[in-house]
């Protein structure tokens, strides 16, 4: 019992499984946040085209080509003209953007991240 009271302290295979823990989530954060940052900005393109009601009348291919425009300008390159969806009612244009990303991570493991904005234009 008396050499239980006297040791204090983590061994050096408990810190070595902290520090490889730690770095492991080091690694997933770091190449998961630029991801999140670039959908962000997706959805800040999305959102800011509904401000703008001359939409309504443009052509969808023109449509098209500004949201990759100002993706472009937003550094956004995981968006391509594929994953935008317009649709024009008689009133309204609805702007869906569905698309994913894929990050590799170590070896054969993957991160795929999945997004889905929409706004509809009145």
């Amino acid at each position: 019992m008396q050499l239980i009271s006297k040791q204090k302290g983590l061994t050096a295979i408990s810190w070595m499984f902290i520090v490889v823990a730690g770095a492991l989530l080091l690694i997933f954060l770091l190449r998961l946040v630029p991801i999140y940052l670039e959908g962000f900005s997706v959805s800040e393109t999305v959102r800011n085209m509904a401000d703008e009601k001359a939409l309504i009348k443009s052509p969808v291919r023109d449509i098209k080509r500004t949201i990759l425009k100002r993706l472009n300008v937003s550094s956004v390159y995981s968006v391509k003209a594929d994953d935008i969806y317009v649709t024009k009612g008689r009133n309204n244009v609805t702007i869906e953007i569905d698309y994913e990303v894929r990050e590799k991570v170590i070896g054969n493991l993957d991160f795929v991240v999945s997004f889905n904005k929409e706004v509809t234009i009145q």
